[in-house]
């Protein structure tokens, strides 16, 4: 009876959340994350302390708020507005009470983001872009641009970002953390010189940067816009702080009347993938003021997505869940996330996969939305005890320590039901992965037939059958950054740039896996449901050598030694680079290569060099049905010809001199070629679809674009030769 009075006593307080704003499943699980005895493999980053402790922790969040000028509760800090989207601090254990104040109509935040020169500068035709430059006292260096990133691990202070006098070229570092509403801005030579890093267990954006803006000549180290001037913000890599430092960036850009470029080698598995989050939307307003590349992500060898659509015979889609890349099932920390394609609420149940028997156990979960009911947790008793039942419960095998919390909405944005899994479990009774008990797994049962269900996760899980033939087929397909669904920024998948190294210690240090010239095999991509095709370029991102932060080498005194490829000292200090992949560095490569087209053209908005990047990328020269690609490789010299034809300036001697003409009638665009034949041309929308391809073999085309919605559409079209040419249309 004391059980049900306090589970009564859980729904009705609840429920009036539930009343109030609506709240992402993420949003749901950081308000209660505060009170979780976490198990060791959680992730501090994220959630910065276990129950008990006094410090406060603040966390980033991004609300929908009733009018463009409704204020904020005093205890919430705002950071930046776009309209109605606003950026905020919130003390973790107020964040349910910010849900109930009024003009409040929605909380999103997303805590499972993770961070994904040599001869990558010969890829892309980079060479021939900075050579053909026809005035040398403005040679193509990102002069006159600034560039900017949000990212975790910086060594502002490396040799990599000082000027020819040692001084520092960061103008501005802004660093986001858990522990202040605000951030510490260094704007000043002084303060950034005395400034050491935000982490010293991370390199990430120390490399980064050397790719995107790095100015160290020797050892052909110089990134793609040496000349620009670097703001930096880091941050514990909420997308709220992410967001936040972006407006750091344009605003400094805006205070120096200079054109702006962003990377964020930043991505999130998880979300709808259809464009609708708070995020997706603030970015879109983002690019309207600075171009901002990211990285597609590396999963693209990781099976991190599976779908399937209920029938009348199948009416409920299941899948398990296993550490990647390990394949273990003893642990497991990370998100599952189920997405319908409608607005109806499906059940969810739990299942556990006997390892050897393949039997399978069923736990349902009582959500209950229309009751208030949005969350509940499985989980280990001594968990259970630290909620005091504020929250739904079962008790998880006695062998297991940990939980599994889940949580429920109707999101508002893109009215679609959404059930998310906070994972974060051990099997505490062997370490022995061919003796572990179970196999966790999650079934949808839609209350329709023909209802689509999706399933993402984060990069530390992938789905399987395992012994459950009845389960969904998986794939990497999909499994691309939900940052880059929406309408605005470039997103960047790997190609590989060099795949040979000889460490410090003379060591070779070869990658196998890495064919120069292709894609890279980890490259996320995939065509959305709503026919976006991912990753829109490919860029060198696998090896490129690149900058290391001084405090993670010293923290880490292993890594330079077996994986650091050069070092040079400067007034005492050693300072190290080295090689990575990921489409963290193709990123900033590509960001680095929009520096120098808007060094050219510095009214170019940040949606129109991501449609010239579209329109110029060159075809690959291996493997070119692999829709790793996205729409192809990433032309430098053809990009930076169309940025300047767009300024009225000469374009670059090696692009061929025939130019596309394409003209509206209507709903007719009227294409034709003075000097040669079209031998192939595509329309791409502005949101990077490829709405029409043809082969006509003519002089002169034509596309009827009957239905396709008034906006500026890029024609892309290759001649008889191998000539690329581009044009821009509007459709009215």
């Amino acid at each position: 009876h004391i059980l049900s009075l306090i589970i009564l006593a859980t729904m009705a307080t609840l429920s009036a959340v539930g009343n109030g704003a609506s709240m992402n499943p993420a949003a749901r699980f950081l308000s209660a994350a505060g009170r979780l005895d976490l198990p060791e493999k959680e992730s501090a980053r994220h959630l910065h302390k276990k129950a008990g402790e006094n410090t406060q922790t603040y966390i980033p969040l991004i609300l929908k708020v009733e009018t463009e000028s409704t204020p904020l509760p005093p205890f919430a800090t705002e950071l930046h507005r776009r309209g109605t989207i606003v950026l905020a601090s919130v003390p973790q254990d107020r964040i349910a009470e910010l849900a109930s104040v009024s003009g409040i109509h929605r909380l999103e935040a997303y805590c499972s983001t993770e961070p994904t020169m040599a001869s990558a500068r010969e890829f892309c035709r980079l060479p021939e872009a900075v050579s053909s430059d026809p005035h040398p006292a403005t040679a193509l260096d990102g002069t006159g641009v600034v560039v900017g990133f949000t990212d975790i691990g910086f060594d502002p202070n490396h040799l990599n970002f000082l000027d020819g006098n040692g001084n520092t070229r960061v103008r501005k570092l802004v660093n986001f953390t858990l522990d202040s509403p605000l951030p510490t801005i260094l704007d000043t030579p002084e303060e950034i010189k005395g400034w050491t890093t935000d982490s010293d267990d991370d390199t990430h954006a120390t490399h980064v940067a050397g790719i995107l803006s790095g100015s160290y000549t020797a050892d052909r180290m110089q990134g793609v816009a040496p000349g620009a001037e670097i703001v930096a913000t880091t941050s514990p890599l909420y997308d709220a702080s992410i967001l936040a430092g972006c407006e750091e960036i344009i605003g400094y850009a805006r205070m120096h009347d200079k054109p702006a470029v962003i990377n964020i080698s930043i991505s999130s598995d998880i979300g709808p993938h259809d464009g609708t989050t708070l995020f997706n939307q603030y970015m879109e307003s983002i690019t309207e003021d600075a171009t901002v590349c990211i990285s597609a992500a590396n999963d693209g060898a990781r099976s991190g997505f599976a779908s399937g659509t209920t029938s009348a015979d199948a009416p409920s889609v299941r899948t398990y869940f296993r550490e990647f890349p390990h394949l273990s099932p003893l642990r497991l920390n990370g998100t599952v996330d189920i997405w319908s394609d409608n607005d109806r609420p499906f059940a969810v149940t739990l299942l556990t996969q006997d390892m050897q028997t393949g039997e399978i156990q069923r736990i349902p979960v009582p959500l209950d939305p229309e009751k208030g009911v949005n969350e509940w947790i499985l989980c280990s008793r001594e968990i259970q005890e630290s909620f005091g039942g504020d929250i739904p419960s079962a008790e998880m095998p006695e062998y297991m320590d940990g939980y599994i919390y889940v949580a429920c909405e109707l999101n508002p944005e893109n009215h679609r039901y959404n059930v998310s899994l906070r994972c974060s479990y051990i099997d505490t009774t062997t370490t022995d992965p061919y003796k572990a008990h179970i196999l966790f797994g999650a079934e949808a049962e839609p209350t329709h037939p023909g209802t689509t269900i999706e399933f993402y996760s984060t990069p530390a899980i992938f789905f399987t059958k395992y012994k459950d033939a009845a389960s969904l087929a998986t794939t990497p397909a999909r499994t691309v950054n939900d940052f880059c669904a929406g309408d605005g920024p470039l997103c960047v998948g790997s190609m590989d740039s060099q795949n040979h190294f000889t460490s410090l210690s003379g060591t070779p240090i070869d990658f196998p896996r890495l064919t120069i010239g292709g894609v890279s095999y980890f490259s996320s991509y995939g065509t959305l449901a709503t026919g976006k095709v991912l990753p829109d370029v490919c860029a060198p991102g696998a090896q490129v050598v690149s900058s290391l932060s001084r405090y993670y080498c010293q923290r880490h005194p292993d890594y330079p030694l077996s994986l650091a490829t050069i070092s040079h000292e400067n007034d005492g200090t050693t300072h190290c680079w080295g090689p990575m992949q990921g489409t963290s560095m193709s990123s900033p490569f590509a960001a680095g290569v929009a520096a120098l087209w808007l060094q050219a053209n510095p009214g170019l908005t940040g949606k129109e060099i991501r449609d010239i990047a579209l329109a110029t990328a060159a075809s690959p020269a291996t493997d070119a049905a692999n829709p790793q690609w996205g729409h192809g490789v990433l032309d430098a010299a053809a990009g930076l010809e169309m940025a300047r034809r767009l300024a009225g300036m000469e374009s670059v001697p090696s692009v061929a001199e025939t130019a596309l003409s394409a003209i509206v009638r209507g709903n007719t665009v009227y294409m034709s070629l003075p000097a040669a034949e079209i031998a192939a041309f595509s329309i791409v929308s502005p949101d990077g679809r490829m709405l029409s391809e043809q082969h006509p073999g003519s002089a002169e085309a034509t596309a009827d674009c009957t239905g396709y919605p008034a906006g500026v559409y890029i024609i892309s079209a290759t001649d008889s030769l191998g000539q690329r040419h581009s044009a821009k249309v509007v459709l009215r």
